[in-house]
């Protein structure tokens, strides 16, 4: 295997969580041997980040800003930077189908996935989900497949683009991180930028976003929507899913809960499509898929209360997607820490929405949240705020009756309540398991 970088090059990896872990393990299996891990954050590792720019290599890991001023500096110094997934863009032998989005990226990898899987081709997911891009490189060849879940922080410093791109819906998101909107809807433009004519991308219509990315790059350009009939691409209608003219499967028949989900099909349809796989075959996996762990995730009934663990929803937008996937009574509990995001069209949605009963605050973000959905006038549903998420999980239980749905979807981070959205989701899922029993 070729690795275009010097065995004898001083390298230092920045950041020593899970993709920083699988880079020195590569490195160190590649015999390379003058490694050094920085991290600021544990006392083991290297903390002195004005040293790197005594490295001549510099592995980024994606939550450590590549405008970052030590960084800055290494470069000037001569240092290159460089991340594992730019790394495993150089030396993968097979293509790579990548996947990128505001929300429903790790849902749409993992369909295109398990359509693929189910034809019996050699194929690996990885990325923001699964194992890290370097896990794979053991394992695959060139007649192999890999979907790869990329994240804005990922694609940021790219310069290479994937066979196949997938952009789903692009809006804010992660301005903790990037400077702006601008900043972040640019770092996910290298995903097609570099795409030459025997590559492909699928692009949704139904977000204004689909003009800045449909002239970059020399592939071709498929699209999808949700209301509107594509020529070059898959669409819903009528009860429908669609590729050109061919029907694939009825809406009633997908496994995924939600109408929002559709947009997730969707480009899963349109990358098999692209790769020749048979509609029948699609429409099998796509009515058998049920969905990823805390991703609207049913998650048990007691006494005709119905429970649904969304713990994935981080943004305002997954969360208005959550409730408009429900007829039934909602009790939403809602809230977490503070990324800087809008929550203007979640507090009209919330004042508007007939069928919400009661919401529960909690966190940094719940008066926030509150003052959004105030701001419309008095609504019909009873808003309180609760000090943690035991009181929250309480007293949704109190407020519910039969054929109610009590719906975990925070909208929010859960930084300062749990390590991560996974903790919180499992928690709740605890809650139900231990109320039912």
């Amino acid at each position: 295997m070729y690795i275009p970088i010097k065995k004898t090059a001083k390298i230092a990896i920045l950041g020593f969580g899970l993709e920083g872990k699988s880079t020195l393990k590569f490195l160190e299996e590649n015999e390379y041997e003058n490694l050094q891990v920085f991290d600021e954050n544990l006392e083991d590792y290297e903390q002195d980040l004005s040293k790197l720019a005594d490295y001549d290599v510099i592995f980024r890991s994606p939550g450590i800003h590549m405008n970052h001023p030590e960084l800055v500096r290494a470069r000037e110094n001569g240092a290159q930077t460089t991340s594992a997934t730019r790394l495993f863009f150089d030396i993968c032998p097979c293509p790579i189908i990548g996947v990128t989005g505001t929300k429903g990226k790790g849902t749409t990898s993992t369909l295109i996935y398990e359509i693929i899987k189910d034809t019996g081709k050699d194929v690996y997911i990885g990325g923001n989900i699964g194992l890290p891009a370097l896990d794979l490189m053991k394992d695959i060849w060139k007649e192999s497949l890999v979907i790869l879940e990329l994240s804005s922080f990922q694609l940021q410093d790219l310069e290479k683009s994937p066979h196949i791109a997938v952009v789903l819906n692009t809006t804010s998101e992660h301005l903790d991180y990037h400077q702006d909107s601008e900043e972040y809807q640019a770092a996910k433009e290298s995903i097609v930028k570099f795409q030459s004519s025997d590559d492909f991308a699928v692009l949704n219509l139904d977000y204004k976003y689909y003009e800045r990315y449909e002239n970059l790059g020399e592939s071709e350009k498929f699209f999808v929507s949700t209301r509107k009939k594509v020529q070059h691409g898959a669409y819903e209608s009528h009860g429908a899913i669609y590729v050109g003219d061919q029907e694939v499967c009825k809406t009633d028949e997908v496994g995924l809960i939600g109408p929002h989900n559709l947009e997730n099909i969707l480009p899963a349809t349109m990358v098999t499509s692209i790769l020749k796989i048979p509609k029948n075959h699609i429409a099998k996996s796509i009515k058998d898929f049920k969905g990823l762990p805390h991703r609207l995730e049913f998650s048990g009934e007691h006494k005709g209360i119905r429970f649904y663990n969304d713990s994935f929803s981080t943004t305002p937008e997954t969360c208005i997607a959550a409730l408009n996937s429900f007829k039934d009574p909602i009790i939403l509990i809602a809230g977490g820490s503070e990324k800087k995001s809008d929550y203007t069209k979640l507090g009209r949605v919330i004042f508007e929405k007939e069928n919400l009963d009661d919401v529960i605050l909690m966190g940094d973000t719940a008066q926030i949240i509150k003052k959004a959905i105030l701001k419309n006038g008095e609504p019909k549903c009873d808003i309180t705020t609760v000090a943690n998420y035991h009181d929250a999980f309480d007293l949704a239980l109190e407020k519910a009756w039969k054929d109610s749905v009590i719906l975990l979807s925070p909208a929010c981070a859960s930084f300062g309540l749990f390590k991560n959205y996974k903790e919180r989701g499992e928690k709740f899922k605890e809650w139900v398991e231990s109320i039912k029993g």
